[in-house]
């Protein structure tokens, strides 16, 4: 009798259940998750130690969720999500919605606008826009922070969150509020088919011998492409190379063992997987090539796991030297397992061990020479000046041309050649900096267009890339 009549007053305690009692107001914020998580975890607890045939707290909650998706099958999504939350930053539930894109930025063709982002604090940055895409043609550039899509405020979203609103099909437009340097800038951007060829070379002007190669990531096309570069390279008389892999996120492990292996010797260990089970450890060697060159390799706090795995191999196999600032520190390898519902878990399954055994999650790659880049304002002293004394459109040619051609090549605006010609590229180039600058972006450099040009040339900041200077110099003396 006494431990019923200690069963009832819990009861009374925990849920005030007086039955005589008619309009009764909840004692609790019944709107609250926080405080409603807590009152069913003691309803629970309470459940699992006063049932008279027994039951535990794991098959009350099984039943919980199994009743809660017969009836409710569309919350599947958020449970997957809650259960992912207590795992590592990097493993993460995606719906189908969220699921594509992440798919197609891997297999390197997709819809959209053509930018790599990262999240950085809770804020989506811009790594790159990918050279001819409509992000690139727009004048969307590295650093950008994009704090607003399709007027939807996207600060403290999760950078998944952030991609599924840019996406879209071909031929519709996305609105981005940018932030830049201080300023609030809003893009117009037409989504299309993206084709990524993540690599951009050129033979060095001071060193014909000597190249330069940026990775911008590594998906399913970054080896072919990148042998093809390095072939036609090498086809020239190239045989030392820059290998830039700043605000490289990363990507497939097996294309960066791929491109490592150009810049070792064959069969030189690239990376080791190190799973819980250690029977399934896997170690990667560099493949066989016909092609080798020497390496001075750039990075960066945004350059990221598979980046990292092709830096640390070629720093600890002495096959080059690195040239920057400390990497991001990504050190863990995600499965992509696709589920029959058209979501996808994305699982860490295993940490990578550098060639040396390291570890370098949260810690990262520490450069041979540490160098910051530096900013300061554009020069316009070295320019054509700006006279505006005629409208200018599609067909014009003449030095005032070239003065706003330099001026928009210096703040990072798609000219193709500052040429005193006013080309597609000269128009689009006008166009995105009327949009960014609160004038209409029709494409003509009106006087009111070439003024501002002028004035906002003159305040603009611009990166004076020390670190390449640095990597120039180093490669010289190979």
């Amino acid at each position: 009798m006494i431990r019923k009549a200690v069963a009832v007053l819990v009861c009374i305690a925990v849920f005030t259940c007086n039955l005589l009692v008619y309009g009764f107001t909840p004692q609790i914020d019944i709107n609250n998750g926080e405080k409603m998580y807590n009152f069913y975890e003691t309803f629970i607890r309470v459940t699992e130690r006063n049932y008279r045939f027994g039951v535990t707290k794991e098959q009350l909650l099984e039943a919980a969720i199994r009743e809660l998706l017969k009836e409710h099958p569309e919350l599947f999504d958020e449970l997957a999500k809650g259960a992912y939350s207590i795992l590592d930053e990097n493993s993460r539930y995606l719906s189908v919605e969220e699921y594509e894109p992440a798919a197609e930025k891997i297999s390197g063709e997709f819809e959209g606008i053509g930018i790599n982002v990262i999240d950085l604090d809770g804020m989506t940055m811009v790594g790159s826009a990918i050279k001819g895409t409509p992000a690139y043609l727009a004048g969307i550039m590295t650093g950008d922070i994009i704090v607003s899509v399709d007027d939807t405020d996207v600060r403290g979203f999760v950078l998944d969150q952030t991609i599924a609103l840019i996406r879209g099909e071909r031929g519709t437009y996305v609105k981005l509020g940018i932030e830049r340097g201080g300023k609030l800038l809003f893009f117009d951007v037409m989504r299309d088919v993206i084709k990524i060829n993540p690599i951009d070379y050129h033979v060095l002007e001071q060193q014909k011998n000597a190249a330069y190669v940026r990775i911008s990531t590594f998906n399913a096309n970054t080896a072919s492409y990148l042998e093809e570069a390095l072939r036609d390279l090498a086809g020239k008389g190239v045989e030392k190379i820059i290998l830039d892999l700043r605000y490289n996120l990363g990507g497939l492990l097996t294309e960066a063992v791929k491109a490592a292996s150009y810049f070792l010797p064959d069969n030189t260990l690239v990376v080791t997987e190190d799973f819980k089970d250690p029977e399934r450890n896997q170690s990667y060697y560099s493949m066989p090539t016909d092609i080798k060159f020497k390496a001075v390799v750039l990075v960066n706090e945004y350059s990221a796991s598979a980046s990292e795995i092709v830096a640390a191999a070629i720093k600890e196999n002495n096959a080059g030297v690195l040239v920057g600032v400390r990497t991001f520190g990504k050190g863990t390898v995600q499965q992509n397992i696709h589920m029959k519902n058209g979501g996808a878990m994305w699982l860490t399954i295993a940490k990578y061990l550098t060639p040396g055994g390291s570890y370098i999650h949260d810690v990262g790659i520490e450069p041979d020479y540490p160098i910051n880049n530096k900013k300061h304002l554009i020069d316009t002293t070295q320019f054509e000046p700006i006279k505006a004394e005629r409208v200018l459109t599609s067909g014009d040619k003449g030095k005032d041309v070239l003065a706003i051609e330099q001026r928009l090549e210096a703040m990072g605006y798609p000219i193709e050649n500052a040429d005193e010609a006013y080309d597609n590229y000269t128009a689009v180039a006008v166009t995105a900096f009327q949009s960014n600058n609160g004038l209409y972006p029709y494409g003509v450099a009106d006087i009111t267009t070439q003024i501002k040009i002028m004035d906002v040339a003159a305040e603009t900041e611009v990166t004076e890339d020390r670190q390449l200077e640095k990597a120039i110099s180093l490669i010289e003396q190979i």
